[in-house]
């Protein structure tokens, strides 16, 4: 008997031991000590019905049409007194002469400004900076660049440039960084845009990054909450979910959340992605994405986590958060009843559905008082209750040297080289003739002939750009590639280009097969978009590089770094041994 309870004695130990250990790996949210975004301004208790409601819409800023529908943009926002836009480059970059594209953008921006009673809210989306659309302005290196670089000052530049030339037209308020985590190698909306897959890399980036853009005075939205990346599912398609336990969401995209929030994040983007391990409740028989659940958005967001600052939503015209209801805009109303502050991209039909849905009681005017006092919280904060002339910041030349230059710097610190079997430098009296080969769903060649160029000019010849040479084409003739010494094979698969793949198909991998049939001592392998195509498909290459974008400043940084001009500073932001690559 004495030696029996000894032994129940020593298995209760072992069994609170246990526990007590498991409860110790659990993962817990940081304290909730957010900004309090509460306006001491109380104009917007005067505004009438539908100029609240405005206040929670930004819609796409198609001037053109808004003129020919009502005569002038002031009649337009007399009906429709909406409070934020959204500048849709594909209604503005197309319409020749091309030199008129960002003056017509800001005659447009100006006109809705004139018409309207407080500052009009404009937003973007320039994760790589403004010249990623608009060749007049920069083009910077990608978020994934910052996390290989990862140099604080460097994403605090980063920030501060892009939000210095957005403010050049008229744009207030910017649609990123992302704080998603690239967990999924197979994801293919993520990948280079995240800064890295490991939180505790990204979120000091995300900071100073932010930082710097609200040293601009221009308002910052993280997203896509409650965490993209960890799925290889595209939200563009389909709902998308963060499918990581709670206690792993905690240590990652959780622990990054509710430290922006305790930082003074002035506005999250929710995602039209469901969280299974947190949400109980159903809608049609399924997990809702957070756009349209208030569990996430309520529960979660304002409430656990004390978040007092602005919920936008994803767009609504996205496959995520299709199907639930009828059309886009009973979707764009759920979302707003859910919890949803500001909708992206409703059609002007909301305002008038939204002040009818009020007035018959179906959405309570106090759900629409707070989402108007939380937008005005965040006004008050960024300077747009007011009026101010220039709306326009002065961008002058040196602005545009100081912007080069972080460029610069943020390229020549991100460049990371994977290996070297063939001892770098390049120098053009041993390695005298080179070709490119780009292996990419769109043709890259014009963007290459920089890199051609940049060789050219330290005394290379580079006579050949290739694009996606099929095997069945070059299979017999792969004698043709013994005269180059050394062969650059580029990649270059960048977010929506191609959309909807991750791993490289048809014309691009016949590419693969032709330049995986080579000697591999004689391949350069860099990637400038997906950090794992490099060890995935040129494991064997002699010299293996990730740059993270074809931006000209990572070009030229990957030819300064192979020449031995510059070293390669920069270490891999993700994992590249994923066993699902392998």
């Amino acid at each position: 008997m004495k030696i029996y309870i000894q032994n129940v004695l020593i298995i209760v130990t072992l069994c609170v031991t246990i526990i007590s250990c498991n409860k110790s790996k659990e993962s817990k949210l940081p304290e909730a000590l957010p900004y309090n975004f509460t306006s001491k301004d109380t104009t917007w208790k005067s505004l009438s019905l539908r100029e609240k409601i405005g206040q929670t819409m930004i819609i796409r800023a198609y001037h053109d049409t808004h003129v020919q529908q009502f005569g002038s943009i002031d009649s337009m926002m007399q009906q429709y007194p909406v409070g934020g836009l959204f500048i849709p480059y594909w209604d503005y970059l197309f319409k020749p002469p091309r030199e008129q594209v960002i003056p017509s953008i800001k005659n447009a921006i100006a006109a809705y400004e004139r018409a309207s009673r407080f500052p009009v809210i404009v937003t973007e989306d320039f994760e790589r900076g403004v010249g990623s659309i608009y060749n007049e302005f920069t083009n910077m290196p990608s978020e994934m660049a910052l996390g290989a670089a990862n140099k604080p000052e460097l994403a605090y530049k980063f920030g501060n440039a892009v939000a210095k030339e957005s403010s050049s037209i008229g744009v207030n308020w910017l649609l990123h960084p992302l704080v998603d985590l690239n967990m999924n190698p197979l994801q293919d909306l993520i990948v280079e845009r995240a800064i890295s897959d490991d939180a505790t890399r990204a979120y000091p980036l995300l900071k100073a990054q932010i930082e710097g853009m609200h040293k601009q005075g221009v308002v910052a939205t993280i997203k896509h909450f409650p965490g993209d990346g960890a799925t290889i599912k595209n939200q563009h398609f389909i709902t998308s979910a963060n499918n990581l336990s709670i206690n792993d969401w905690n240590a990652t995209f959780g622990t990054m959340y509710q430290n922006m929030i305790n930082d003074g994040i002035p506005c999250i983007m929710v995602g039209h992605i469901r969280f299974p391990a947190y949400q109980k409740e159903k809608l049609n028989g399924v997990l809702p994405p957070a756009t349209l659940s208030e569990e996430l958005m309520v529960g979660l967001l304002k409430e656990k986590m004390k978040f007092n600052g602005v919920i936008m939503s994803d767009a609504l015209n996205m496959g995520g958060a299709a199907g639930y209801y009828d059309n886009e805009l009973e979707t764009s109303l759920a979302a707003f009843k859910a919890g949803v502050d500001m909708v992206l991209w409703p059609t002007l039909k909301f305002m008038d559905s939204l002040e009818v849905r009020i007035q018959r009681g179906d959405i309570p005017m106090s759900r629409l008082d707070d989402a108007v006092e939380r937008i005005w919280g965040v006004r008050e904060k960024y300077s747009l209750l007011h009026k101010k002339d220039p709306i326009f910041y002065n961008l002058t030349e040196k602005d545009a040297e100081i912007i080069s230059r972080d460029a610069t710097e943020i390229a020549d610190n991100a460049v990371t080289l994977l290996s070297d079997s063939a001892n770098i430098p390049l120098k053009p009296e041993i390695h005298k003739r080179l070709a490119i080969v780009n292996l990419s769903h769109e043709d890259r060649t014009t963007e290459l002939r920089f890199t051609q160029n940049l060789l050219k000019e330290r005394g290379f010849e580079v006579d050949t750009i290739l694009h996606n040479p099929s095997f069945f084409d070059w299979g017999e003739k792969l004698n043709d590639f013994k005269k180059y010494d050394k062969i650059i094979v580029a990649f270059e698969n960048r977010y929506f280009s191609p959309l909807g793949a991750s791993l490289l198909k048809d014309k691009e991998a016949m590419g693969v097969w032709t330049m995986g049939m080579l000697p591999q001592d004689h391949i350069i392998a860099v990637s400038y978009s997906n950090p794992y195509y490099v060890n995935f498909y040129f494991e064997n290459a002699y010299i293996a590089i990730n740059a993270y974008s074809l931006d000209t400043f990572s070009q030229q940084a990957v030819v300064r770094a192979l020449t031995g001009e510059i070293p390669f500073k920069g270490t891999s932001p993700v994992s590249l041994e994923h066993e699902v690559l392998k």
